[in-house]
């Protein structure tokens, strides 16, 4: 780091630089990365989803990366360029609070090149007030109230005649932990669970580490982004017991919205009549970011819709991070996406975070199983001409998620679908990398669909057991061998569509009455069989599994259907009878991975046998 961001501390400073600002902010947002993982376990307010330290390190990165490009700006720049980034990367009740004082702090300070003690006091009035007004239903006892007494200290100081931003920080910071201290006498669910506000206490680790650069300078800056920081005030017991959930609401959701001349008071307005609580919405005229809890997110993207352009769209299962939180310790941790068709029972039962899969009809963009579920996507496929497009999760939604397991466990294991079919397992190794944790393996299953969630149950089923990194990941890919995935499209219209089979394929079908069977090879999916005729095709598809099934073995299987459930439950029955060896058996909904390309009719089966003694 170069050497004019240093702050001189052997004589009195008077006005604050870009330059300086830089230096302050880095060493902030390094101490906070350093501190997630407490953040994360001290989490009781609003939900106990253990997930503070997470949504604060994402706005925190995305600070880093504002002030570390920005060269020789002034301290409007620099908080001009933090704001905007902030509202963008900003994550959760407290993320959003956070980007919106930082939002406040550059309203406050206008186009200054430099400023001074009164400055700087004015300003964070001008922030707390900011982030106060971002809240539908504002509380004591969280990190607003740091905020509002931090800046009310600044502004008794300068009245007091400091002018000295060493001595007036520093008086600040020390109130601003007093403050912190004290939230569990203003919130009572913070005293029962023994923890003082997860927010409000990353919003003093943020302080802490500017104060580190006031005294330390450059030494500061050197804060390694994954260092587990402990000191006096760590809480070594949370009693979430003794912790209800002050939401009634089960997806944390989040979104932004763009436009020319946005207005928070209008956009605030515009969801007053949707069941939700937790409402955020922080920002400026042209970007805002928008954060509740609701049981159905995509009520809260179409309402913002009107209003300007919805990206960034977010939805975090609160439900199952509590659950997670809860559950008994274990070393290793498995994540997967949702092309992988895990039985909800057992993704539960394992403890499996999933992350979800996008799926795109025109300009309308959705989580799959969260804001569009299975049912929905084939009624709309039925209607809709233009085929819809999948495509990945993101990189930052794997790396958020990986944050917020790596609370819970020593190492994650994440399973994903096969490389040659989508970029989701290059995505998973993008976000494993960037995360800077050595914690992260990532896994290309080679297979997909039903084939997929059983390879993940394995390795959840290892983890679960006590097997580290190196026996789950090798569980894992020797159920890679004794796995197989089968297809039964009945009309190949939309994999032409799609792309994925040539439009002749259709009409040899059409012509000859063929229905096509497919199955993965080598990390793809081939045709590899066709049944002619309508007549029985149940039960000549479940003989034909059958012949591909090791002999003697016993196996378990997942039934996919793409909107045709009776027919799953119909191949389930004619399974248990074709294949004497067949144990557990479960049905579920097949998503968009193989759904949108096989269209409404199709069945899947995932067929797993045990291996040879």
């Amino acid at each position: 780091m170069q050497a004019i961001i240093e702050w001189p501390t052997s004589k009195a400073l008077d006005r604050l630089s870009g330059a300086r600002l830089k230096g302050a902010l880095i060493a902030g947002a390094g101490r906070v990365l350093s501190k997630r993982d407490d953040l994360n376990r001290i989490n009781v307010f609003p939900v106990p989803d253990g997930d503070t330290g997470t949504n604060l390190a994402f706005t925190m990165i995305a600070v880093l990366k504002t002030v570390r490009r920005l060269r020789g700006a002034d301290v409007s720049t620099v908080l001009g360029g933090v704001a905007r980034e902030a509202i963008d990367g900003a994550r959760g009740n407290s993320g959003a609070i956070l980007a919106q004082f930082f939002q406040g702090l550059a309203d406050g300070l206008g186009r200054c090149r430099d400023a001074g003690a009164a400055d700087l006091a004015g300003a964070a009035s001008s922030a707390a007030l900011a982030a106060r007004a971002c809240l539908a239903d504002p509380r004591e006892g969280t990190m607003l109230s740091v905020i509002t007494d931090f800046a009310h200290e600044l502004k008794r100081q300068v009245e007091l005649g400091v002018a000295d931003l060493t001595l007036l920080f520093k008086r600040a910071l020390e109130r601003a932990r007093q403050s912190l201290a004290n939230t569990p006498n203003q919130l009572p669910v913070l005293r029962a669970a023994g923890v003082v506000d997860a927010g409000a206490a990353g919003f003093v680790d943020f302080l802490e580490g500017v104060q580190d650069f006031i005294e330390r300078g450059r030494g500061a800056l050197r804060v390694a982004p994954d260092a587990r920081v402990h000191d006096g005030c760590a809480h070594d017991e949370v009693h979430l017991e003794a912790v209800e959930s002050a939401s009634q609401y089960r997806y944390c959701t989040e979104c932004v919205l763009t436009g020319s001349d946005l207005d928070l008071t209008r956009v605030r307005g515009a969801l007053t009549q949707l069941a939700l609580d937790s409402l955020v919405v922080a920002g400026g005229r042209e970007r805002v970011r928008v954060h509740a809890h609701i049981d159905r997110p995509n009520q809260l993207f179409e309402q913002l819709s009107g209003l300007g352009t919805v990206t960034q769209r977010k939805a975090d299962d609160m439900q199952a991070q509590a659950r997670m939180r809860a559950a008994p310790f274990q070393r290793v941790r498995i994540v997967t996406d949702s092309a992988g068709d895990v039985p909800a029972t057992e993704a539960e039962r394992l403890g499996i975070t999933i992350v979800p899969v996008r799926v795109n009809f025109g300009d309308d963009d959705y989580l799959d199983r969260i804001t569009l579920s299975p049912r929905e996507l084939y009624a709309r496929l039925r209607q809709n001409l233009k085929p819809p497009q999948t495509s990945q999760p993101p990189p930052g939604d794997f790396r958020r998620a990986y944050d917020l397991v790596l609370a819970h466990c020593e190492q994650l294991v994440s399973v994903e679908l096969s490389s040659r079919l989508s970029g989701t397992f290059q995505a998973a190794q993008t976000a494993a990398r960037e995360s800077g944790r050595e914690r992260i393996s990532v896994l290309d299953t080679r297979n997909a669909s039903a084939g997929q969630g059983l390879i993940t149950m394995v390795a959840a089923e290892c983890a679960q057991a006590g097997g580290d990194a190196d026996a789950v990941l090798a569980a894992a890919r020797d159920a890679m061998t004794r796995t197989r995935t089968f297809a039964l499209i009945r009309d190949l219209r939309y994999g032409v569509q799609g792309g994925r089979m040539p439009a002749i394929a259709e009409r040899l079908a059409r012509w000859f009455g063929l229905t096509v069977l497919i199955a993965d090879k080598d990390g793809l999916v081939r045709p590899f069989s066709a049944l002619v005729g309508r007549q029985r095709l149940i039960e000549r598809y479940a003989a034909v599994i059958a012949r591909r099934l090791p002999a003697h073995r016993s196996c378990r299987a997942v039934v996919g259907h793409c909107d045709a459930a009776d027919d799953a439950a119909n191949l389930a029955a004619v399974m248990r009878h074709t294949i004497p060896t067949l144990g557990k058996i479960w049905v579920v909904e097949t998503g968009p991975a193989i759904g949108v390309h096989a269209g409404p009719g199709s069945l899947v089966v995932g067929l797993q046998w045990v291996a040879e003694p």
